[in-house]
């Protein structure tokens, strides 16, 4: 009975090691897991960081741009009335221009 109770008791120790064991390899795999999946979650929130930027970024270009467009329009629009409102004085002024010229120099 001696020797059937030693028996027991190694065979209790021996699947007691073998359960430490697979608990120590099963705590390593979820840990594994665990890193890896912290991993992937940073990697996603890093190119979804990167994404949103250049949405923004490209969001803002184009808002800067139609406000370009429009600067640049409104301009042309000033230019064009400037030049209407003013063409008419061109004429006379290059017509007294060329009377003085003529007038101080001669016609020949």
């Amino acid at each position: 009975m001696k020797e059937n109770l030693m028996d027991e008791i190694k065979a209790a120790e021996e699947r007691a090691a073998a359960g430490v064991q697979e608990a120590k390899a099963a705590a390593v795999r979820k840990l594994n897991q665990a890193q890896a999946e912290a991993e992937n979650t940073v990697k996603e929130a890093r190119q979804s960081a990167a994404r949103r930027f250049r949405e923004r970024i490209q969001a803002a270009e184009q808002a800067v741009e139609a406000e370009a467009k429009a600067i640049v329009s409104a301009r042309e629009a000033k230019a064009k009335a400037f030049y209407e409102e003013h063409k008419a004085k061109v004429v006379g002024v290059s017509s007294w221009i060329t009377e003085e010229v003529m007038g101080r120099y001669g016609r020949g």
